[in-house]
């Protein structure tokens, strides 16, 4: 039986949009602003121009730009000619020497060493004038390809928060519901004004881009002293970068509607919650997410409890991999629409996680009731504080409470020959001494000789905005 057409991809609804209203805006970035017809044409003429060089259907493409509007356009582009994309840095990313091995084109802005069996595409200034030099009206025959539900579509990585990243390749299938889910738990429509905090490196920044485009809302790529004039009705951030939006923006700033801020990718600390609150008024919904499975939880509360997202399957499993009874906590295991197909590379093949059709995650977690999951923590980051075991985020939670800090981060390190099993990092505002903060730490977490304290002018990061945890360790085996 004939299964019909696959559904529109995001070039044809955002076709549709500028159909009708050619001038409605968008995208803004910093202090320029792109109307749905020039950005219509920029994904036409750019994806003509990969079609140019010899980019075909299936192939994998890296791309780099400087801005969110031009990566925005050149991952449309390539998905708009049936290309698969992949997003990285110029400079200093660290997993782009992987990801070349995993391409067919580099496409960037500055020059990279690609390996022989990938070809190079300077795409500088000129190169993108070029390819964005479209005629003035919509273009009677844009070029198009309607990908099938299987076939790949995106190249997206890990967090890479305890190494190097892993890369997965995403069906269309799998990315369609990575759009609708985002769509529909954030109530995007037409009036939708969705400021993006997060690099769209991060696959859930760029699937909510398509959602809130495909509804003829707007995309704001500002700072947060210019964002008060653009009235935004939605934000979408990691805790970090939401951190850093608040620190930006007007002394005594409250927006003049109430704001739906979404964060993905760590815990938001009641701090953070209350912040966020008294500037923008409306819910902070924390979501519990994975790359290689796309949304999990739909909101989490202070607690780290929440109800599982339509269409997740999850069990719980102890380290022999046997089913715990509900209440139990154990490792979480989980199956979604959104499963990535895999990791790609040959120093992935021997990885585990994904296997069987579920996802073996890095957390730990029980079922406490009907379809609610309580997260407990990493599997691998449980740290041991005097005999007793704490997921570091709950410990994090207690030092921010604590002291005045710009950030902490907590790990489970093994030095001194495992005789300190707690590392413990401090990013203090400037002008703190240390010892006052020092000996309050001591005193209210009785760290005994199990922990190290170290003081850090600011925790690595990686692209992403995550802490960088493998350089943390380095750090503290350094120290």
């Amino acid at each position: 039986m004939a299964m019909g057409r696959p559904p529109p991809t995001s070039f044809e609804w955002i076709e549709a949009v500028a159909m009708r209203e050619p001038d409605r805006i968008a995208v803004v970035q910093d202090r320029q602003a792109w109307t749905y017809a020039s950005l219509l044409r920029g994904i036409d003429g750019l994806g003509r121009c990969l079609q140019a060089l010899g980019v075909q259907r299936g192939q994998r493409v890296a791309l780099s730009q400087p801005g969110f509007y031009l990566q925005l356009l050149g991952l449309l582009a390539c998905e708009n000619i049936g290309a698969v994309s992949a997003l990285f840095s110029a400079r200093d990313d660290a997993d782009a020497p992987a990801l070349f091995g995993l391409v067919d084109w580099v496409l960037s802005e500055a020059p990279q060493q690609v390996p022989v069996a990938a070809r190079f595409q300077l795409a500088d200034t000129a190169f993108i004038e070029q390819a964005l030099a479209a005629p003035t009206a919509i273009a009677m025959q844009a070029a198009r390809a309607v990908l099938e539900p299987h076939e790949p579509q995106r190249l997206i990585r890990t967090s890479g928060s305890s190494g190097l990243s892993k890369f997965m390749q995403v069906s269309r299938q799998a990315m369609e519901h990575w759009i609708d889910s985002g769509a529909e738990n954030s109530g995007y429509g037409r009036d939708t004004r969705l400021m993006l905090a997060g690099p769209l490196v991060i696959n859930t920044a760029f699937s909510h881009s398509c959602a809130c485009l495909r509804r003829g809302g707007t995309l704001l790529a500002v700072s947060g002293s210019a964002l008060p004039a653009l009235d935004p009705s939605h934000i979408w951030a990691l805790p970090l970068h939401l951190e850093r939006l608040l620190a930006q923006l007007p002394p005594q700033f409250q927006a003049r509607r109430k704001v739906f801020v979404g964060t993905v990718g760590g815990f938001v600390s009641p701090q953070l919650r209350e912040r966020a609150l008294q500037v923008f008024g409306g819910p902070l919904i924390s979501r519990y997410g994975a790359n290689e499975t796309g949304g999990i939880c739909y909101d989490l509360d202070a607690q780290g409890r929440g109800v599982l997202s339509a269409g997740v399957d999850v069990r719980i499993v102890d380290e022999a991999g046997a089913q715990l009874p509900a209440g139990q906590t154990g490792r979480i295991v989980l199956r979604t629409p959104a499963m990535a197909d895999g990791y790609v590379g040959a120093a992935t093949q021997g990885d585990t996680a994904l296997r069987d059709g579920w996802f073996h995650s890095g957390d730990w977690g029980a079922l406490v009731g009907p379809r609610l999951l309580q997260l407990a923590g990493r599997h691998d980051d449980l740290v041991n504080l005097g005999g007793i075991k704490l997921p570091a985020v709950r410990l994090e939670e207690q030092i921010r409470g604590l002291l005045a800090l710009r950030d902490c981060a907590v790990l489970a390190v093994r030095l001194d020959g495992g005789a300190v099993t707690v590392g413990i990092a401090l990013a203090q505002e400037p002008g703190t001494e240390q010892a006052p903060q020092l000996r309050l730490l001591e005193q209210s977490l009785q760290l005994g000789t199990g922990a190290r304290v170290l003081f850090v002018d600011a925790l690595p990061q990686l692209a992403s905005g995550k802490v960088d945890r493998l350089a943390l360790l380095r750090l503290f085996a350094t120290s």
